[in-house]
């Protein structure tokens, strides 16, 4: 890679004034003097520099005093949304690395206790400040999974539309501000167009920047849409002859009713249990239990009677109803509950 046209301005936030110390003049020269090294031992000091100057990288330590990192992170968001963010920290745990990423963090970094260690750091921090977006973003179906561009998308309550093509068809999903709003293909719009989509095993998709779509024919959390397209591809995967009738949807609103499901918890993990999202989840290492064991019961049930594949499991509630989904990629927990505070039929 030629070496940039100017210097990469860097800021590192962090209350060891001895970490900073070591790392400024270290990885000054480890960048051959691209970098331009500033630091904050405080989130308020960082936040007055950020004021006089531009920056490229920012990096923060997660466990500071008064604001910490996570908090700070979703600050600089709001902020200064074109900022390259990473955080660092010295006491790692999967739950902070979702916070850190959910809020805004390009990359999660464990301190290292060596100077092999923070070379490491270095080659990462570089690589992320060096590196340049292309105009739009591209990828290959059978590389990347489309559920979680989508994901991504919505977590990050971004406008884009997202364009997917392959060798019989070409679609659009709208997003907005984290809102699935349209989807078309072909004649098909709406659900019908959604589910048809996120069903290609391969293909080819591109984010364009966000225009208003010609219609707006979805509502509702995006959460349910990407299980319920879930659902229907997996059961469109089976075997004509082995295919149950559909099963009713846990959230709809019954013929009449007008009233929509209200959102009240939601987890979603891969499939060894590591959160990738949750929101109002009070209990999420006993949410991800309860999905394993759901998993190991579902399998241990498949083998003793001909039941068919599993698909999830609704749980009728006093207030509301839930759903466990529990599969090789992924493990889901929703629970709902209509406005009018009776359980979704």
């Amino acid at each position: 890679m030629p070496p940039p046209s100017r210097q990469q301005q860097v800021l590192f936030v962090d209350d060891e004034k001895h970490f900073l110390e070591t790392i400024r003049p270290l990885f000054a020269d480890w960048s051959k003097n691209t970098w331009r090294i500033e630091v904050a031992i405080s989130a308020d000091q960082a936040l007055g520099i950020l004021k006089d100057s531009q920056f490229d990288l920012i990096v923060v330590d997660v466990n500071m005093p008064v604001l910490d990192g996570v908090q700070f992170l979703s600050i600089l968001s709001r902020r200064y949304p074109d900022l390259k963010k990473a955080a660092l920290t010295g006491l790692a745990n999967e739950e902070k690395r979702a916070a850190c990423l959910t809020n805004g963090a390009e990359l999660f970094i464990e301190k290292p206790r060596s100077a092999e260690g923070l070379k490491s750091v270095f080659t990462m921090l570089d690589e992320l400040v060096t590196w340049r977006p292309q105009t739009g973003f591209q990828g290959m179906l059978r590389r990347v999974n489309l559920q979680d561009v989508i994901q991504m998308e919505c977590l990050g309550r971004n406008s884009s539309i997202l364009e997917i093509t392959d060798r019989k068809m070409s679609g659009r999903i709208y997003i907005e501000d984290g809102r699935i709003i349209h989807a078309g293909v072909g004649s098909l719009a709406g659900e019908a167009a959604f589910q048809k989509l996120l069903a290609l095993a391969s293909g080819a998709f591109q984010l364009q920047p966000f225009e208003p779509p010609p219609a707006r024919t979805i509502e509702g959390q995006w959460e349910f849409l990407l299980m319920e397209a879930a659902r229907v591809r997996d059961e469109s995967a089976q075997p004509a002859a082995d295919a149950a009738p559909e099963p009713a949807r846990i959230l709809d609103t019954p013929p009449g009713d007008g009233q929509l499901p209200r959102l009240m918890e939601t987890l979603i993990c891969s499939g060894q249990g590591k959160p990738l999202y949750q929101w109002q989840c009070y209990d999420a290492n006993g949410r991800v239990e309860l999905l394993k064991k759901i998993s190991q019961y579902a399998a241990r049930l498949g083998r003793l009677l001909p039941l068919g594949k599993f698909d999830r499991l609704e749980i009728q509630l006093h207030d509301s109803r839930a759903v466990a989904q529990a599969k090789s990629d992924r493990l889901v927990y929703v629970q709902a509950a209509a406005e009018n505070g009776k359980p979704p039929a």
